[in-house]
């Protein structure tokens, strides 16, 4: 077949002219296939080669084989529909593209949020790591993301003394209670929230004219989350 030979094709009922070698480009697909001659293919009524698939998309199909790149417009939507249809066409290239490319549209939509929790021990060696020791949770992030959590963990008044404090994109609360950051643990990575880092720091000194040791452990746990930006 000659493939310089100009075709006409009308697609779910749009019409497209290209040659015959921009169709057999990936022989293996479903163009290829068709347009090799190696399948039979339907007409309509004006002698145009019909296809019935999505002629919108088509458009995208058909300049991917035109040059091999995936040309998308700026805040482009519609990946569901246009992964359909090149699988529909088989194009694995095109398909591989469009993975890249909705990955790549999916991270410039997303930010990630941050919490961190800060749990500090005091005691001695007397206390140290028993229940006497006094316990401080601190947690720092997005006001938002602080209220989410849940207020048998924060405390019925966290709202409040939140609100009072300026700004939204990072503020610092103090709760109380024992085992804070473990509750709050289990709650964050119940919740999509990802355990970025985690780390323990201790210090010690001998206050004067004292021989009990003072101890000081500090626990911060690092998470993350990444949400949609609204737009």
């Amino acid at each position: 077949m000659d493939e310089s030979q100009i075709l006409r094709l009308n697609v779910g009922g749009y019409i497209y002219t290209t040659t015959r070698s921009t169709l057999v480009k990936y022989p293996d697909s479903m163009l290829g296939v068709m347009f090799k001659g190696d399948i039979p293919s339907k007409t309509d009524q004006d002698g145009n080669f019909f296809i019935d698939r999505d002629g919108q998309m088509f458009r995208y199909i058909l300049n991917f084989c035109r040059s091999g790149k995936l040309c998308l417009p700026q805040n482009f939507l519609e990946f569901d529909l246009l992964e359909n249809e090149a699988d529909f066409f088989q194009i694995q290239p095109l398909i591989s593209s469009i993975a890249t490319a909705r990955q790549h549209e999916n991270k410039e939509n997303l930010e990630v949020h941050y919490v961190e929790i800060v749990e500090v021990r005091t005691g001695t060696t007397a206390t140290m790591p028993s229940k006497n020791s006094r316990v401080k949770t601190i947690l720092l992030g997005r006001k938002e993301d602080l209220l989410a959590l849940p207020s048998n963990i924060i405390g019925e008044e966290a709202a409040e003394r939140l609100e009072c404090k300026n700004g939204s994109n990072y503020v610092e609360l103090e709760i109380y209670g024992s085992n804070m950051r473990i509750q709050l643990a289990d709650f964050l990575s119940n919740n999509g929230w990802i355990n970025e880092n985690s780390d323990l720091s201790s210090s010690s000194c001998l206050p004067k004219g004292s021989n009990i040791l003072c101890i000081e452990q500090s626990y911060r746990d690092r998470w993350k989350i990444y949400r949609h930006i609204c737009r």
